[in-house]
């Protein structure tokens, strides 16, 4: 159901609950598999690409090295992968930096994917995935050095929760790290109705206003914080899911025609479609978030 009024005077927010969330994932795995390579590189995200970068397997791991080198993560320092998917931050870091990291999804099948995939490459001693939610971890106070989200934060339908839990659980001088999309102006109505095609599409409520999130990383206490626009370095991943929209749908609505699917199975391929229209009309930006928890 809708919720809230914001700017403009648009009901442009949709409450998901957790299972819904849960949900979306689950029923949407086949989709990752068959368009984004899930199987061999665990990933969920948009990935990075830069001048280096040969095929899109190398891009989905180069946001994790960019975001390790810029948090610093080295061995034995302890991180938080929050909301993990499958596992392919928590089982990098864990890889190849040495890191002790737990993931926490939402979904119980990513968990028993995830820690599948930790037991088949041997790292049960420095990772695990639980089923937990980021707005309320139940972790103890300043549990982990390094806080990493990637594609997940825009699931919640309150973001300052998020970063109120973050800092709660971080160690003094610790950081909090992350990569996602932010609005970057008020968009019209008929603007508002294609981000909202994308968003509840994929069981986000809202994309927060970049502005906004970046007073929220302050009103909660974090310091030195940077909010750094990578948006074209993740371009052909929105290209490629942009192409990937016009077979999916002929696939879908055949799909559609001899199953009984879900409603997040009937919106997905649409996502495809508006995150590409949205980005082109300058609506939002993906930024690397970097805060840092006061000593």
């Amino acid at each position: 159901m809708y919720r809230g009024n914001k700017s403009l005077g648009l009901d442009h927010t949709m409450e998901f609950s957790s299972k819904d969330i849960a949900r979306y994932y689950d029923v949407s795995e086949d989709h990752y598999i068959f368009f984004w390579d899930l199987n061999q590189s665990h990933a969920l995200h948009y990935g990075y690409w830069d001048s280096s970068t040969k095929n899109f397997r190398e891009a989905l791991a180069n946001i994790n090295k960019v975001m390790a080198t810029k948090a610093n993560i080295k061995a034995g320092i302890s991180v938080l992968d929050a909301g993990c998917g499958v596992g392919g931050s928590t089982i990098w870091l864990a890889a190849n930096k040495e890191a002790k990291v737990t993931g926490i999804t939402l979904s119980d099948k990513q968990a028993q994917r995830g820690n599948a995939n930790i037991d088949i490459l041997n790292l049960k001693n420095s990772a695990q995935i639980l089923v937990r939610n980021f707005i309320d971890t139940q972790f103890e106070d300043e549990s982990f050095d390094i806080v990493w989200a990637i594609e997940s934060v825009c699931h919640a339908d309150d973001k300052k929760k998020f970063l109120k839990e973050a800092y709660r659980i971080l160690k003094p001088g610790g950081k909090l790290i992350m990569a996602d999309f932010f609005i970057e102006k008020n968009p019209t109505v008929k603007e508002q109705k294609e981000i909202n095609n994308w968003a509840h599409g994929w069981a986000v409520p809202f994309f927060e206003k970049t502005d906004v999130f970046n007073s929220q990383l302050s009103d909660v206490g974090f310091k030195n914080t940077e909010m750094n626009d990578i948006t074209s370095y993740i371009i052909p991943s929105a290209k490629r899911l942009y192409y990937a929209f016009f077979p999916g749908w002929v696939i879908s609505k055949i799909y559609n025609l001899f199953h009984n699917t879900t409603e997040f199975s009937k919106r997905n391929v649409y996502t495809a479609y508006y995150q590409y229209t949205t980005l082109k009309k300058g609506l939002w930006k993906y930024y690397i978030v970097y805060a840092e928890k006061s000593y």
